[in-house]
């Protein structure tokens, strides 16, 4: 691979790692605000949050596959460095949590619509149970991602620092 192509691909990995980034924060510092709304105001702010959710869900997904593509961040041994252990966790967990959501809106006794469009509550029947259930879940999540971000962001901090 030539130089260019390799500077190429890790400036479009960076591109893809702040879109995500700045998606993943927003969903996580809004999600919080929902339950103090009335319902009509509370659909419109669902229906941002589960479209964004989505969207969350293709860029790891993409991101996924362009990083083991091009053969990007491998460096030998990387389960011996906790700055990469850190960066393949945050893969599964931001696929989970958005499983988390979407399962979280299919239970809902209204109707979710990402982007306005796409019915996830009709996914599946209501149901209170599951619904409160997916709802901690996706919320204990979202803390666990919170922490996450912030030693991602301390560890980067650290390591700029030291170079």
């Amino acid at each position: 691979m030539s130089g260019s192509n390799t500077k190429f691909n890790y400036t479009v990995a960076r591109v893809l790692h702040w879109v995500a980034g700045f998606f993943i924060a927003f969903n996580l510092l809004s999600g919080w605000r929902f339950g103090g709304f009335e319902l009509d105001i509370k659909l419109i702010y669902l229906m941002i949050h589960s479209g964004i959710g989505i969207t969350i869900m293709a860029l790891m997904l993409y991101r996924w596959w362009w990083r083991r593509a091009h053969k990007l961040y491998v460096p030998p041994r990387w389960w011996k460095r906790p700055t990469m252990i850190l960066q393949w966790l945050f893969y599964p967990l931001v696929l989970v949590q958005t499983v988390i959501g979407l399962l979280n809106a299919a239970f809902i006794d209204y109707e979710v619509r990402a982007f306005g469009l796409i019915n996830i509550s009709a996914l599946a029947d209501a149901n209170e149970r599951l619904h409160g259930m997916f709802m901690d879940w996706h919320g204990m999540m979202a803390w666990l991602l919170i922490v996450l971000v912030l030693i991602h962001g301390a560890e980067r901090t650290i390591i700029g620092l030291s170079e």
